[in-house]
């Protein structure tokens, strides 16, 4: 999972500039380059501006080094799902990539990953209600840029969606956009806009400013999906709508979240118990790994794995193996038993059980038995996963 390491994805034709570039000068290059962030290059020092501080910026005269700073740089053999964590810890929308010896060779954005995540199957296994806002914060066309952006500041949100008065999806605001043609307007936004009236600019309606056509996308939609589009379109955030009206939003932020969660996730303490012969010990091992990978992605979440393996004899004198799984999740203990005589399926669900059992051909190969107490967990995993998809389907 986006295992490789982050120089492959990254930017690696660098736009770099210097600390006695002009804030103008700067504002032009991002702006000619559709670029949120910039390098500045300083001897051997590396800093970073970002276009809102660029924006703010006391004189359109005055240089880049009064709102640079010192970022924190990726190492470039770094895997990409801990850059991504990286990115994320450190509050950054981009971050140099350098070599050991801190030697600038590229540059990773947020729509760097996005174009990673565009082609993910792990995304696209992903419906965007898993991750999405629900009931996303909404004003109307007619509710003042002040409304928007007091909004914003109390639920610490980049963006709000504008809706009409039968709450249909009529555009969106960003902080960018309230930066951009409020606070730093490329044209003075007039009073003969607002028929004559003489109105401060935080008062005026909302939807002067707006942007529209909305980029959106429908309920039945995966992640891979939204990370292309917020690629493709230079966008931080996606709204999720059905009949026109908003059901929720996804942003860059929420999609590399979830990342992070199932790298995290990945993460699973596993307990094996009971005697295991020599000549087994390193192709179990293997199986494991592999399936411990299939059942953290089918859950989302598991909170530990424990593997009994018991060792038998037959009336005969030779040797068989008995093996149970179990997997705790946030929601049930799932236990899948296997032993040569077949297969018993038992799932544990908050004090109600259920027991079934599925016979098969007797098998006494413990390769065999592992690979079926394993698949069984699975399995009623992955059944509980699609009715829950059909329960939220209905839901929307």
């Amino acid at each position: 999972m986006f295992d490789e390491p982050v120089i492959e994805i990254s930017t690696k034709e660098v736009t770099a500039i210097t600390p006695d570039t002009s804030v103008a000068k700067a504002i032009g290059i991002m702006e000619k380059n559709k670029f949120h962030n910039l390098v500045v290059l300083d001897s051997k020092e590396i800093y970073l501006v970002n276009i809102q501080d660029l924006i703010i910026a006391p004189s359109a005269e005055s240089y880049v080094d009064g709102v640079m700073f010192k970022p924190h740089c990726i190492d470039k053999d770094t895997p990409t799902i801990d850059a991504i964590c990286e990115l994320i810890d450190s509050g950054q929308r981009a971050a140099p990539v350098v070599t050991d010896n801190d030697k600038l060779v590229a540059i990773v954005t947020y729509y760097d990953i996005m174009k990673r995540g565009a082609e993910s199957l792990i995304l696209k296994d992903t419906e965007v209600t898993r991750v999405m806002t629900r009931k996303p914060v909404c004003v109307e066309t007619a509710d003042s840029i002040g409304k928007a952006r007091s909004i914003m500041k109390k639920n610490n949100i980049g963006r709000v969606l504008v809706v009409d008065a039968k709450d249909k999806l009529k555009g969106i605001v960003t902080g960018g956009d309230i930066l951009k043609k409020i606070y730093k307007p490329k044209r003075k936004m007039t009073v003969g806009e607002l028929k004559g009236e003489n109105v401060p600019r935080m008062e005026q309606p909302v939807s002067l400013i707006m942007s529209a056509p909305v980029i959106t996308a429908d309920t039945d939609a995966n992640l891979a999906e939204m990370a292309n589009l917020m690629q493709e379109h230079d966008i931080r955030g996606v709204p999720i709508v059905k009949d026109e009206v908003p059901r929720g939003i996804v942003t860059i932020l929420d999609i590399m979240k979830y990342l992070r969660e199932l790298k995290e996730k990945a993460m699973i303490n596993v307990e094996i118990q009971g005697a295991l012969d020599e000549e087994y010990k390193e192709l179990a091992d293997r199986i494991i790994e592999t399936d411990v990978r299939k059942i953290a992605k089918i859950a989302n979440r598991v909170h530990w794995i424990k593997i009994v393996i018991k060792k038998e004899r037959d009336r005969g004198g030779g040797s068989y193996y008995k093996i149970g799984v179990h997997v705790k999740t946030p929601d049930k203990l799932y236990v899948g038993q296997s032993e040569p005589g077949g297969t018993k399926t038992m799932i544990a669900k908050r004090g109600a059980g259920e027991v079934e059992k599925r016979e098969g051909k007797r098998r006494w190969d413990f390769v065999d038995v592992l690979k079926d107490a394993l698949l069984s967990v699975e399995g009623q995993i992955e059944e509980d996963k699609k009715r829950k998809q059909i329960r939220n389907r209905k839901y929307y």
